[in-house]
């Protein structure tokens, strides 16, 4: 899987990045040196080709999701994840997953139906995906969603039954809504900058 790494600076933030649908290992870099200057970046391309465009999974149309194709991606993506931060020497409870849509869904369906080390996840514009089998508690997570009430492709239906998903689980969850639409909005990323700079170390 291509991906890009910055080592940042010492004491930087280790932020994991998942671009949404027609993005890149780049999109996202801008964001996250905005949510911590000195950032360590690990930024993964999506595998999947949509009419050209990288995605994490298939789908089979607008919010028609390829369950095989996502079990199947979430596991190549988590083994990635895993070699790459061996490689680099990063513990996995160091990163901060960072999702936009596409990303997020994965990111956040990782989180949900893995047992993973992974702890920490700032995902905007999630949705649910429908896949709610894993019952193990989250109270190991801390998690940060974003909604946008004017979101077209995001109901308000399905980004609630996603924050359930982990609140139910007993996930450290806060959630930020903004009137915008399903793109990134200056006032989500200062608060996602706020809550990530909160962390406990």
């Amino acid at each position: 899987m291509k991906y890009l790494y910055d080592a940042g600076s010492k004491g930087g933030k280790k932020l994991l990045l998942l671009h949404g649908t027609g993005g890149d290992e780049t999109s996202l870099v801008d964001i996250a040196r905005f949510l911590d200057g000195g950032c360590e970046i690990l930024s993964f391309r999506g595998e999947v080709k949509e009419d050209g465009m990288n995605r994490f999974f298939k789908r089979n149309g607008l919010n028609q999701f390829d369950l095989e194709s996502l079990e199947e991606e979430t596991d190549n993506l988590y083994e990635e994840i895993k070699r790459v931060s061996a490689k680099k020497d990063v513990p996995l409870s160091d990163w901060v997953l960072v999702g936009y849509s596409n990303g997020a869904n994965i990111a956040a369906h990782l989180l949900l139906e893995r047992e993973t080390e992974l702890t920490q996840g700032i995902f905007f514009h999630p949705m649910s995906l429908g896949v709610h089998k894993q019952k193990f508690s989250l109270k190991d997570k801390r998690v940060w969603l974003s909604f946008g009430q004017g979101d077209p492709i995001v109901s308000p239906e399905s980004f609630n039954e996603l924050a359930e998903a982990f609140s139910s689980r007993n996930a450290d969850l806060t959630i930020k809504q903004t009137n915008y639409g399903h793109q990134l909005a200056a006032e989500e990323v200062n608060q996602a900058r706020n809550w990530l700079h909160n962390l406990p170390l």
